[in-house]
C-alpha cells in the first residue's frame, strides 16, 4: 500500500507556506529595519518554519540556523533551502554550544513556547555576550492579537501571549537587557542583549 502521508506533509507544509507569505513583505521589512544584521553574523532563529521568511530578511548573514520542532518541518526545510541548516528541537533544549549566535531571533513563535522561561534560558545561553535576542510578537490587546488569541484557543495549542511591558518584564527576570520595545502594525519588537559578565 502507498504511503500517503508524506505527500500530505508536503501539500499541508506548502500551503502553511502560502499562509505565511500572505504578509511576509511587511513582516520581512520590519525584520530587516529592526535587526541590524551584519555580514558576519551567526543568527538563530528559534521557531523559523520552512525559513521561508528567514532566508530573506537574514540573507547576508555568515550563518543561518533555524531551530524548528517539527520533524516534517525540518526535512522540508533541509530539502528546499540546503543553504540554511535547519535542527529538529524546541526552544526549552537548544543543541547548540553556549555563546554561539550573534542573533537569536523568536518572530512569532514565542507565544507557543511549552516553557517560555526556560526557553529565555536556552537562547540567553546560546548568545554571544553583547549578542542581540529580538522577540516578534503580536500584543494580544489589539485587533489582530485578541483575534489570534481567540483561534490559538479554540484550536487549544496552549499558546500564551504578553502585552509589551509583561514580556519586558519577563525578559530582565532572566538577567537581559532591554534595549528597544516598537511597535508597528503586525505586532511588537522587543531587543534584548546579553551583558558581558564583569
Amino acid at each position: 500500500m502507498a504511503n500517503i502521508k508524506e505527500p500530505y506533509n508536503k501539500f499541508a507544509i506548502k500551503l502553511q507556506e502560502s499562509f505565511l507569505t500572505l504578509g511576509a513583505k511587511k513582516r520581512i521589512q520590519f525584520m530587516i529595519q529592526h535587526i541590524d544584521f551584519k555580514p558576519d553574523d551567526i543568527l538563530l532563529d528559534v521557531g523559523g518554519n520552512t525559513g521561508k521568511i528567514t532566508e530573506v530578511y537574514a540573507r547576508d548573514c555568515k550563518e543561518i540556523v533555524v531551530l524548528e520542532p517539527k520533524h516534517a518541518v525540518v526535512e522540508y526545510g533541509r530539502t528546499y533551502r540546503p543553504h540554511i541548516k535547519f535542527v529538529e528541537g524546541g526552544a526549552e533544549n537548544i543543541p547548540s554550544p553556549g555563546e554561539y549566535f550573534d542573533k537569536v531571533v523568536a518572530s512569532a513563535s514565542f507565544h507557543h513556547f511549552s516553557d517560555q522561561d526556560r526557553g529565555l534560558e536556552e537562547m540567553k545561553r546560546v548568545l554571544k555576550p553583547n549578542g542581540k535576542m529580538i522577540i516578534m510578537e503580536i500584543d494580544p490587546n489589539i485587533g489582530r492579537g485578541k483575534w489570534l488569541k481567540i483561534c490559538e484557543g479554540m484550536l487549544h495549542t496552549g499558546a500564551r501571549f504578553y502585552e509589551p511591558l509583561q514580556l519586558r518584564k519577563k525578559v530582565e527576570e532572566h538577567g537581559l537587557k532591554v534595549l528597544s520595545v516598537n511597535y508597528t502594525t503586525l505586532g511588537y519588537f522587543l531587543t534584548a542583549t546579553k551583558l558581558i559578565q564583569q
